[in-house]
């Protein structure tokens, strides 16, 4: 499963869950746009300051917990 981080009127981010939705692959969305002030903002500061990325979508791959890591190991 992944879980995408986007916005509103963000082609990308339109692409990506298109291109998801495509192939049948399961997704969470978080659209940044209709959250309260600030947990957008806690959002952003942790997309440019722990992930250092600037834009968005990011997309992360859910793997599961510790038996699902070690099964991929």
């Amino acid at each position: 499963m992944y879980y995408v981080i986007g916005k509103t009127d963000c082609p990308f981010c339109d692409k990506a869950k298109a291109l998801l939705d495509s192939t049948n692959t399961p997704y969470v969305y978080k659209n940044l746009s209709i959250l309260p002030k600030l947990k957008k903002e806690a959002w952003l500061e942790f997309i440019k300051n722990d992930l250092s990325m600037k834009t968005v979508p990011v997309i992360f791959n859910v793997i599961g917990g510790y038996e699902e890591l070690e099964r991929l190991s």
